[in-house]
């Protein structure tokens, strides 16, 4: 829990923590929907690697900032170019002189390393107008080297000029555009990381009185630091928990092995571990919210496709995030699911990702093809 060994103490809550981040940025001004900061909360906690993605404008890069501020953490923006290709343009290289000329997320690294319990927040602006798995490969390997030492803390295999490798406090957050001039994902990318998608937007203004600014928390990184690490050696007090999440991911496994989209031990681990921490950190979510969006930012992302067995693969899903479309009368099956999801009889479990999959399959009605991505 957040304040032990001494890292500082924590005076509020968790879930009062996250109220007073809402306040502050509230108070800049800034608004965001659907749990929005309790989401971002348990993606950092479940893995230091998050991707916010959607329409340009939204508010993506904000956020991160806004956040940051508001837990006393450090922020650094880093612009990623069209021409980085790998790690040496993140880490730096040497020039014809023979001397070495840092890369921009040295100055992250440097400030993580002298302030260990201080979070900082390397924010990869627009990740996607370069390959990812490209200039972020050395990242994506490493990040999946971390073991917990003795006191808690994390540690990882040597990267890039760091022999001490990726610093615990160190939390790598990307924004991406998916548009014509963005390059799309590997499932080697998206199963790494939460993907949060911002695709909500009210354009009617608020001149609402706009509340006294709160004053900054000064949060440990043990707020942000994962406690789970390993499944069968870290959740051992939750097994009867792990066992219902796992089950329902079987279930949900099965109707994605049908078009080769299922998923493997790391999705399933870090599915367990986000609905862990909301769990533990006093069920911030319900466990239905926290469940459909571990299946928004981690299942249905990687889905997509032309075939018959695409399409028959996310009508099997809305029948599991909503009820069976085949109720209702339709000339198509993403009608007969626009149906399901206006009629208030009828309870959907995982409402964000049912009307996600009605898009998905209405889109693939109209254009043969479908993804989850605009």
């Amino acid at each position: 829990h957040p304040g032990k060994e001494g890292e500082g103490s924590v005076p509020v809550s968790t879930k009062g923590a996250l109220k007073q981040i809402k306040d502050y940025i509230e108070a800049k001004g800034f608004t965001y929907k659907d749990e929005l900061i309790e989401n971002f909360f348990l993606s950092l906690k479940t893995k230091p690697f998050v991707i916010l993605a959607g329409t340009s404008g939204t508010g993506k890069t904000r956020l991160v900032k806004l956040f940051a501020e508001a837990i006393g953490a450090e922020y650094q923006l880093v612009s990623v170019r069209p021409d980085w290709s790998d790690g040496s343009d993140l880490f730096g290289h040497y020039d014809l002189n023979g001397n070495f000329i840092d890369g921009p997320v040295c100055k992250c690294f440097k400030l993580a390393y002298e302030r260990p319990n201080k979070p900082v927040f390397l924010c990869l602006d627009e990740m996607n107008l370069a390959r990812v798995e490209y200039y972020l490969s050395d990242i994506l390997s490493v990040i999946e080297s971390r073991e917990k030492i003795a006191n808690g803390k994390v540690i990882t295999t040597p990267i890039a000029q760091y022999e001490n490798g990726i610093p615990d406090n160190l939390y790598f957050v990307g924004t991406v555009n998916m548009d014509e001039t963005t390059f799309p994902f590997s499932k080697k990318v998206l199963d790494r990381a939460n993907t949060i998608e911002f695709s909500y937007v009210d354009l009617m203004p608020s001149f609402d009185m706009v509340p006294e600014l709160p004053d900054k928390l000064q949060l440990p990184n043990s707020f942000l630091r994962t406690e789970y690490l390993i499944l069968s050696r870290d959740c051992l007090g939750e097994q009867e928990y792990v066992c219902e999440i796992c089950s329902e991911l079987q279930a949900i496994n099965e109707i994605l092995v049908k078009a080769n989209a299922h998923v493997g031990y790391r999705v399933r681990d870090e599915i367990v571990f986000y609905m862990l921490n909301n769990k533990l950190e006093g069920d911030i979510l319900s466990h239905n919210e926290a469940f459909d969006n571990e299946i928004m930012q981690k299942i249905l992302p990687r889905i997509q496709g032309s075939s018959a067995s695409v399409r028959d693969m996310l009508c099997e899903l809305f029948k599991i995030c909503a009820a069976d479309q085949n109720q209702k009368t339709g000339d198509t099956d993403s009608e007969k699911m626009r149906k399901v999801l206006s009629d208030t009889s009828i309870t959907c479990r995982y409402r964000k990702s049912a009307e996600k999959l009605e898009l998905m399959v209405r889109r693939f009605e109209e254009d043969g093809f479908t993804s989850y991505w605009l």
